[in-house]
């Protein structure tokens, strides 16, 4: 099982002695299931590359990788050059009983890349793409997940290209196994209303040079697709 990136220690390792126990109330412990009532959105801006978007109450934000993320574990077909600009990690558990250990929002930037190798990074080549509209600019999207004995880590990957660099968004769910664990699987409904949580964080962003502005991105669908370790 891998260890939780998303969410801080504490509540990691309250959320696993409760699920084990199924009692939180027993051990007066309280695990957050939604953002606090002061928390405020946050507008990201990376003057560098023209991309803004804001991140929702109840995330934590980071312009660097490994402080609450490990990138290239989670993002398997981002190239090493990748250059992570934005990470946003959910603070609460909305699911506390669920196998769900965290989702992240990444935002990263590949340079001296084309048109081709952007593309392929979207998706595993046995895999489907679409493309979506995000800020005004057609981006390929594709789904990996990996795992051991189950799926760990589901990311839904968007990624475009534009005057020699790929930029990249990474819409990831990261779960443990439930074998063992009392934890009840994440459902598929949980799954999608993560995505959905990182779809309107999409929905926010503009991209300077397409004067476009922010519009709805739809959440992505559940794919059916085996396990792949």
């Amino acid at each position: 099982m891998r260890l939780p990136a998303t969410l801080s220690l504490s509540l990691t390792l309250a959320a696993f002695s409760c699920v084990a126990a199924l009692s939180c109330a027993a051990q007066k412990i309280t695990i957050p299931t939604a953002p606090p009532a002061t928390a405020t959105p946050r507008d990201f801006k990376d003057g560098h590359f023209g991309v803004k978007f804001q991140v929702p109450p109840g995330w934590s934000f980071t312009r660097k990788d490994g402080l609450v993320s490990t990138f290239h574990n989670d993002a398997r077909s981002a190239t090493w050059s990748a250059q992570v600009r934005g990470v946003a990690s959910l603070d609460f558990n909305p699911y506390p009983y669920s196998t769900l250990s965290g989702a992240v929002f990444y935002y990263s930037v590949t340079p001296h890349s084309n048109d081709e190798e952007c593309a392929r990074e979207a998706a595993p080549a046995n895999l489907p793409t679409d493309v979506q509209d995000i800020g005004g600019m057609r981006f390929t999207h594709g789904h990996d997940e990996h795992g051991d004995i189950c799926v760990e880590a589901r990311d839904e990957v968007y990624t475009a290209y534009r005057k020699g660099s790929c930029y990249r968004f990474d819409m990831e769910i990261n779960t443990f196994c439930a074998i063992s664990s009392g934890a009840e699987e994440i459902t598929e409904r949980q799954i999608e209303s993560l995505n959905q949580r990182m779809a309107d964080i999409l929905s926010t962003v503009t991209l300077t040079w397409t004067k476009t502005a922010a519009h709805p991105v739809p959440a992505p669908e559940t794919p059916v697709v085996g396990q792949r370790p």
